[in-house]
């Protein structure tokens, strides 16, 4: 389905009034990188749904998510200091603590000084701290949802590996391209090509074998999930089985005894993304060799490891003599670039009303309406789906899997028949 104009702007602006924007913020989200915020060191500025906040992690090792702007005349608290338990404004000295309560107005007379801090307010955020990253709830209700416990987030924290590039273009480009499953065996094929000593990219070989994959999705309490089925030879079927837990997560089929791989898309604001990437093992520690091809040429800052990725003016470091000697895009750095470099090509927000659909599209389309739906049903009574009770966040993982033909993909995810039924 090409949108609306109407639906595209609904399933993309994401500032505070706009449907999209209050439902996302029902939400919980991750916000920044949990190694990022040192106790009394200096806050972090965040821009996240067209809004800008700070973080930061007090003495004790609470961290406060706040607005930006302190309440008192507006002063950017990412100057302020961070000491003795709280984040102090320098420009007249107002103090906040975790929890957003002003403890200090310096420049109040000494007599009502107490009382008139207490009598503040400042617009605080409830935090959680897990799977390396803080996460923030920025929603309506009074006591946050239940949090989402991925299975990454009750790993070890030498199982995880998390970071954050910032991208220019809108989520709803960035969350396409990673359920976007037909493109792989030609945008990436580059690098698959060249896969020999990557059990990864051996397995993603096999998406070149069939470039037109037939499609079966199944409806779940938690989103979406997809099996993009490809014949191989030796009468076989090669599934990539992928997990999309909207609204913002997507998990990615790997090869067996390959680190799992998440992705989370989060709205900066309406024409700016950032694209949370998570590896993990389930199993044992990762090595630094398991990441060093992923993030091979990228900027190496976990905080931003886009900021080297380029832009229009010198189309993003395309390198036409690698495309001559065989690289397919000439996007030579890594898999990732590739992603990020296709949807900024794309302009930071894309009019898709204009598009010309095929097949292979089939689980844009299907994403696309359930985001409709869900829009059109919290904007009547305030529904917000994916959140149930019932959904074991924990059972969601996604696979690559070869088995012979005629056997159904969806005996490989066991979680399938519960997650279903939740759904009906």
């Amino acid at each position: 389905m090409a949108l609306t104009l109407e639906q595209n702007e609904l399933l993309t602006r994401t500032n505070r009034g706009t449907p999209m924007g209050e439902m996302l913020r029902e939400y919980w989200m991750p916000a920044a990188r949990s190694a990022a915020l040192e106790r009394d060191g200096a806050p972090k500025r965040v821009r996240l749904m067209g809004e800008n906040f700070v973080a930061f992690r007090a003495s004790d090792g609470r961290v406060g998510f706040v607005d930006e702007a302190c309440p008192h005349r507006s002063a950017s608290l990412a100057l302020g200091r961070n000491e003795q338990g709280g984040l102090r404004c320098i420009f007249h000295g107002w103090k906040i603590d975790p929890s957003g309560k002003v403890v200090d107005t310096p420049c109040e007379p000494a007599d009502r000084r107490a009382a008139f801090a207490a009598a503040q307010k400042v617009r605080a955020f409830p935090t959680h701290e897990v799977g390396g990253a803080v996460w923030v709830y920025l929603g309506k209700q009074a006591t946050p949802p239940r949090f989402p416990e991925f299975e990454f987030t009750r790993l070890p924290a030498s199982h995880v590996d998390i970071r954050r590039g910032l991208v220019h273009y809108n989520w709803l480009q960035g969350l396409e391209a990673h359920i976007d499953s037909s493109h792989v065996g030609v945008l990436h094929s580059g690098f698959i090509g060249r896969g020999v000593g990557d059990a990864q990219l051996r397995d993603l070989n096999l998406t070149m074998v069939d470039t037109a994959p037939d499609f079966e999705m199944d409806v779940t309490s938690y989103g979406l999930r997809e099996g993009a089925l490809r014949s191989v030879p030796g009468d076989k079927t090669y599934a990539r089985i992928r997990q999309i837990v909207l609204p913002f997560f997507t998990f990615i089929p790997g090869a067996k005894g390959d680190p799992c791989s998440g992705r989370a898309t989060v709205p900066v604001d309406d024409e700016w993304d950032a694209e949370w990437y998570i590896v993990y093992d389930p199993d044992k520690p990762l090595t630094q060799d398991k990441l060093a091809n992923l993030y091979r040429g990228t900027s190496q800052d976990p905080d931003n490891f886009s900021a080297n990725l380029g832009d229009r003016d010198n189309l993003w470091h395309q390198d036409r003599e690698a495309m001559k000697a065989g690289h397919w895009s000439g996007l030579t750095r890594n898999i990732p670039f590739e992603d990020f470099i296709i949807q900024s090509s794309m302009g930071p927000l894309v009019d898709r009303s204009q598009e010309q659909l095929g097949s292979a599209d089939a689980i844009i389309v299907r994403v696309r309406r359930l985001l409709l739906d869900a829009l059109e049903a919290y904007r009547r009574g305030g529904a917000i789906p994916w959140r149930s009770d019932d959904i074991d966040f924990a059972a969601i993982r996604a696979l690559a899997v070869t088995f012979p033909k005629g056997q159904d993909w969806r005996q490989f995810a066991p979680d399938f028949a519960a997650h279903r039924a939740a759904a009906e």
